[in-house]
């Protein structure tokens, strides 16, 4: 008999009928948003500190005669419809440049700072009136500003020695016009004599071997080899207006005078990347299956791969990015041991028979190895690895940056894995971190990622409470982090037993990976939401996710059950509806009866950006299965109620701007009018000044992943062919059928 022979199930069904836009008008700033009580003191505070800027202008950091304010927004003014655009707007000197701890940095040409005073005073017009009653200061932005939540002493402390100085990740300040960029340009070049100091050319000094490596991967090498980090900074910066790159700080006076120059509004020191602690073992001489060849793959970020019972697994290996001398391949042994045979390695624990090929990258140092990753680098060398193996759709990340997550910003390396998994079309599975520490750890932050967190298990097998060791979110920027939970008191190559989120990771990429492979369409995004809407949670926890993978596999739909997918590209602007038949096992008793699910997963790219601090997401979704009942639409399972909460409620109890949306009820003798229930959907943006965009229209449609389980509560009922049939064309299998035994 196969080793993972099981009960027949029905296949996840893919849904394929159109929706039903409707048009939806927004409403702007009028008379009834202006609060009055405050708008009064208001006006003279702001009048008062637009003239101190005025007349302290001269010593503040300026480009071709502008400078950078911070104005600060009242707690109960944070909603995008409150931006303060209007007041402070390029006909009075002024342009928003980016979202900015709880308000918002503004470039503004000092000869217009006295009559932006002036203006506070007298201004009569509605929308002026509404941004002065609700920007509670201004300021110029200042030397303590780009270290974030840090001192520059912390920072300071807290950045890696190499020889020239101390290392920083710098982002150069998004200035809008063009004279006043080349000017910041200018200063950063000033700079480089004996403030900072360019890191070297990426990849230039990694003496990695390419003599067998794939000739795109040989030709991406050399060609980020020969180029002047600092020059193609310098470049992106003149054509996007947006650039990062390392530095090297000489002194802590070098890195005041950095802060101070106004060039930067982030500073972040490089931090290293780690595994946990693996102890030691021996190899094992459990045979893996003759069929390997035809099993998904899993590229294997971590420390390499040098055990010999697993070469019959490799289907590649990358050139190293750290040498075999400083490599963590201990970590990366167990961690591969997992993705291959995690099951049978841990048959005491509920795992379902799930093998994988994988492929190596050995890309992570012992901790007593003194080798600090640049992550410039790092993303460099993995752009190209993808691109050198596009088949290899899951990549395990076992690995994290030992310091806690910035609850205001996305890292530099969660967002930069994020771009190359849109780009390369794959899904990173990533460990959420283990303690010491308070939260998540980067590039737990990823949102294009399944970030996987710890769970201990009972007598049973089956999981159970937290795990000791593993650290908890949520992420920044309202992110549902982790996604996931698995067993993280494991037992790997050698027999060691041993925990931490790097093997609760190494579980789940297995189930990731046989996922892709038996879906028609393998998008990143249906594979997570399949993953997370299989979950055992209700709702999202800060330290379980949305549960830990449940007994049905993410593809199969259980007895008495119906799943439906499918993806729509939404534009803001719009509310879209399906029509779905109500099926007989529903309604049987003349109310509705059951539950459900729906999960919906939006791709929030191209609007994204690294410079939004909390506002990293400029697109969120909202999404319902509703029900009719007197002439209106009710929510059957629940929904995002954003209008019953201010702005800062709603990000921080409902998570408001995540792209990730799940809503789940039993629900029993529900009244309701017709024969069908509605699937709702609707997107909005924020914050377009940051994409060069001035109204929704231009926005460009964004895909977004919906799953819907639907069941009356009787594993009897046939709701699965019940609605199959009423949908008829409408609906088609999501699987691929597999036939191959899996023999040992």
């Amino acid at each position: 008999m196969p080793a993972d022979a099981r009960p027949l199930l029905n296949p996840v069904l893919r849904f394929t009928k159109e929706p039903s836009p409707k048009r939806v008008t927004g409403g702007g700033k009028n008379a009834r948003a202006i609060l009055s009580s405050r708008l009064g003191a208001q006006r003279a505070r702001l009048a008062r500190e637009f003239r101190g800027l005025a007349a302290t202008a001269p010593d503040a950091p300026r480009f071709n005669g502008r400078v950078v304010v911070y104005a600060a927004m009242f707690d109960d003014s944070l909603a995008p419809s409150y931006t303060p655009k209007d007041f402070l707007s390029p006909e009075r000197g002024a342009r928003l440049i980016a979202p900015f701890r709880s308000g918002y940095l503004v470039e503004v040409e000092t000869a217009w700072l006295p009559r932006l005073a002036a203006a506070a005073e007298a201004t009569d017009r509605t929308v002026d009136m509404v941004d002065l009653s609700r920007i509670q200061g201004v300021r110029f932005f200042d030397e303590a500003d780009p270290s974030g939540l840090r001192s520059l002493d912390e920072a300071w402390a807290a950045a890696p020695k190499l020889q020239g100085g101390r290392a920083f990740l710098a982002w150069f300040m998004p200035l809008h016009d063009d004279e006043a960029g080349e000017a910041l340009l200018d200063r950063l070049e000033a700079l480089r004599d004996g403030v900072i100091e360019a890191a070297p050319n990426l990849l230039a000094d990694l003496g990695i071997d390419l003599s067998e490596a794939p000739t795109l991967l040989q030709r991406g090498v050399r060609i980020a080899a020969g180029q002047d980090r600092f020059s193609l900074a310098l470049r992106a910066y003149r054509q996007e207006k947006r650039a990062v790159t390392t530095v090297i700080v000489p002194t802590r006076l070098a890195l005041t005078k950095l802060a101070a120059s106004g060039t930067v509004y982030r500073l972040e020191p490089i931090a290293p990347i780690a595994s946990t602690a693996p102890g030691e073992g021996v190899e094992p001489d459990r045979p893996l299956p003759k069929t390997m060849a035809a099993l998904p793959i899993v590229g294997v970020v971590d420390g390499g791969l040098t055990a010999g019972s697993y070469a019959a697994a490799e289907a590649w290996r990358a050139p190293p990015f750290v040498a075999n001398s400083l490599a963590d391949t201990a970590h990366g042994n167990r961690v591969t041991s997992l993705v291959v045979q995690g099951h049978d390695w841990n048959n005491n624990l509920v795992l379902p028979p799930l093998y994988c090929q994988i492929g190596i990258v050995q890309a992570v140092p012992r901790k007593d190895a003194g080798v600090l990753l640049d992550p410039q680098e790092f993303l460099a060398y993995l752009d190209l690895v993808m691109a050198a193996y596009p088949d290899t759709k899951v990549w395990n990340f076992s690995m994290n940056q030992p310091a806690s997550c910035d609850p205001e910003a996305v890292s530099y390396l969660g967002h930069g894995i994020a771009l190359l998994a849109r780009k390369h079309d794959v899904l990173p599975v990533i460990s959420v971190g283990n303690k010491p520490g308070a939260l998540l750890q980067p590039p737990a932050d990823c949102e294009a990622a399944l970030t996987v967190g710890g769970r201990a298990h009972n007598d049973d097998g089956a999981v159970a409470g937290a795990c000791p060791v593993s650290l908890t979110g949520p992420g920044p920027s309202s992110m549902l982090k982790p996604d996931l939970s698995h067993f993280s008191s494991v037992r790997v190559l050698g027999g060691l037993l041993t925990q931490g989120s790097s093997f609760a990771t190494a579980l789940t990429s297995p189930l990731a990976a046989h996922t892709a492979q038996r879906l028609r369409d393998p998008r990143p995004d249906l594979v997570k939401g399949l993953l997370l809407h299989r979950a055992d949670g209700i709702g999202h926890d800060a330290a379980f996710g949305f549960g830990a993978p449940g007994p049905t596999l993410p593809w199969d739909c259980a007895p008495g059950y119906v799943t439906m997918q499918w993806t729509a590209r939404l534009r803001p602007g719009a509310a879209y509806y399906w029509d779905l038949p109500i099926p007989p096992a529903l309604r049987k008793t003349g109310k509705l009866r059951g539950e459900g699910k729906l999960t919906a997963i939006l791709n929030p790219h191209p609007m994204v950006t690294d410079i939004g601090g909390p506002n990293y997401f400029s697109a969120r979704v909202e999404t319902a299965l509703q029900l009719q009942r007197g002439g209106k639409n009710h929510n059957l399972l629940g929904g995002l109620e954003t209008g019953q909460a201010t702005e800062a409620e709603a990000r921080a109890q409902d998570h408001k701007w995540s792209p990730v949306r799940q809503h789940a009820r039993a629900f029993q003798g529900v009244s309701f009018d017709g024969e069908t229930l509605k699937v709702y959907a609707r997107t909005y943006v924020r914050d377009l000044y940051l994409h060069g965009l001035t109204a929704t229209e231009e926005v460009p449609a964004m895909e977004v992943v919906f799953i819907l389980t639907l069941s009356s509560g009787n594993p009897a009922d046939d709701i699965y062919n019940e609605l199959r049939d009423q949908l008829g064309s409408f609906v088609e299998t999501s699987v691929i059928q597999i036939d191959a035994d899996i023999e040992v």
